[in-house]
């Protein structure tokens, strides 16, 4: 049995979740821990609210609200809308003011810095004199030194990089457009140009999907000291005086020790955060969004690295963007579809197929409102009541009768499956493909009782991660107890097996 956390990049609380963030890291993480546990492996599901965001600190400002009290409405928001789709954290940490969360920053730092991986150096930094804020990431813009586009001076939506403000075109106040001042500011610098081998070697070795897998190789040679504090901006301040506030990207490996040592109190297993921390075979399994893949892949490893007594590994599971009717999603322009609102008039499980099937895994996907009321009315309109029928006339009649022989269609199905669940080569998206393949074939069964019920259970068992609560459903319509799901489970494992070749 292995060992597995699964992080998600935790969103910044300034307001509610829309289908883009579902369909990346969210549903992904949640897919990938129910295949995971389904296959008797042991997994904590963690993320938390990321409370000490520079963009908290200016949403608050627009809307006269203090920073905390308005990131703390907003995770009511995410954590009620996914419960709606039935996305279910072992641990959702609220970071601001949280012991475990401090500690892990501290233990982190400390472990950084002892391990000479810092270094405390004078630049200069752009400041708006008008405004009185620093331009760091939420209150400054402009061309992105890298591609072009425009960012902050924090991580490149458009390219994963982290910009360099001073090499940055047009870069300006956000508040008040005017280019700013630029002033001395100590700081300490995490000197990650002195980890580009380490880094190489580990992304060589265990190379994550495309595009990153190309996109690591690029960034990994620009690399040169990193930012991670930015005193009177957002962050956590480690000294009274304020000028150790590290940023939130930097904390983001320690927001995932706490809220996993939050839960291990919680729960009451003390000795949980060592068993996997300590362990060389656990694994880390990070689901982020390609914007968030600088701090993911090439500060945590390093920073996990100087970690005296962690031994667990590491792997990233990226998402691209997801489009709405052809369109980016735009909170500003109201081009959005809101998780809490799209729940409340569609079955939650066609909210997750549809999304895994359209997923950005490897490129962009797009959600197309037709498209996908369409589907919906042909699959869970029509093709689903009518297994269910099917079922519950079966199961009325006595106990549902099952093929003797493995059904090689299955086998086959079982096959794709296992492929797409493995930790190493997961894929959601493949996983709806083998979810869907499995209704048709079992709709299309109709006429073969003993054949239909065999696909059907199949497909409960496929469906548990995607479409839970239709799995349960069909569970329920065809009378399958757990001796039959079993016995049916082994023989698959077993064809499986023997289709394999020999070693």
């Amino acid at each position: 049995m292995a060992k597995y956390i699964v992080t998600v990049t935790p969103p910044t609380p300034n307001g509610d979740l829309h289908i883009g963030h579902l369909s990346g890291p969210f549903l992904g993480a949640d897919v990938f821990t129910r295949a995971q546990r389904q296959r008797g492996h042991e997994c904590i599901l963690v993320s938390y609210s990321d409370d000490y965001q520079s963009y908290m600190l200016r949403r608050g400002m627009e809307l006269g609200i203090e920073p905390f009290d308005l990131a703390a409405r907003n995770t009511d928001l995410i954590k009620r809308s996914l419960a709606a789709v039935d996305i279910r954290f072992d641990n959702w940490m609220s970071a601001q003011n949280n012991p475990f969360f401090r500690a892990a920053v501290e233990e982190v730092f400390n472990a950084a810095r002892d391990a000479g991986a810092l270094v405390w150096k004078t630049t200069r930094e752009p400041y708006c004199r008008h405004c009185r804020v620093w331009g760091y990431e939420a209150f400054g813009r402009g061309l992105c030194n890298f591609c072009g586009h425009d960012s902050d001076a924090s991580q490149c939506e458009e390219c994963a990089q982290a910009p360099d403000a001073a090499k940055m075109e047009n870069f300006h106040c956000k508040l008040c457009s005017r280019p700013h001042d630029w002033q001395p500011v100590d700081r300490w610098f995490l000197k990650l140009g002195e980890y580009k081998s380490f880094l190489r070697t580990l992304h060589r070795r265990f190379p994550t999907r495309a595009p990153l897998d190309t996109w690591v190789e690029g960034v990994v040679d620009t690399l040169e000291d990193w930012g991670i504090t930015r005193p009177e901006d957002g962050g956590l301040d480690l000294l009274p005086d304020g000028s150790c506030r590290l940023h939130t990207w930097f904390m983001g490996l320690s927001g995932y020790l706490a809220a996993v040592r939050e839960f291990a109190a919680q729960s009451g297993q003390p000795d949980l955060p060592d068993r996997f921390l300590t362990d060389p075979k656990a694994r880390f399994y990070h689901f982020l969004g390609y914007d968030c893949a600088f701090s993911h892949m090439l500060v945590y490893p390093t920073l996990l690295s100087t970690l005296p007594s962690s031994r667990i590994g590491q792997r990233f599971i990226p998402n691209l963007f997801l489009k709405l009717d052809g369109l980016n999603l735009s909170t500003s322009r109201g081009h959005a579809i809101w998780v809490a609102e799209f729940a409340q008039r569609a079955p939650s499980d066609s909210i997750r197929l549809y999304l895994a099937r359209v997923a950005p895994e490897q490129e962009g996907g797009d959600f197309w409102s037709t498209e996908y009321e369409a589907w919906r009315e042909d699959v869970f309109g029509a093709l689903i009541p009518e297994i269910l029928e099917a079922g519950r006339r079966m199961s009325g009649t006595g106990a549902v009768r099952l093929p003797e022989s493995a059904d090689p269609e299955i086998v086959a199905l079982a096959a794709r499956l296992e492929q797409c669940a493995d930790p190493e080569t997961f894929t959601m998206k493949g996983m709806a493909g083998v979810v869907e393949d499995a209704l048709r074939q079992t709709a299309a069964r109709r006429d073969t009782p003993s054949a239909m019920a065999a696909m059907a259970l199949f497909l409960a068992w496929a469906g548990q991660p995607l479409v839970p609560r239709l799995s349960a459903e069909i569970v329920e319509a065809f009378g399958f107890d757990d001796r039959t799901w079993q016995s049916a489970v082994g023989r698959w494992t077993a064809e499986l097996y023997l289709a394999q070749p020999a070693q």
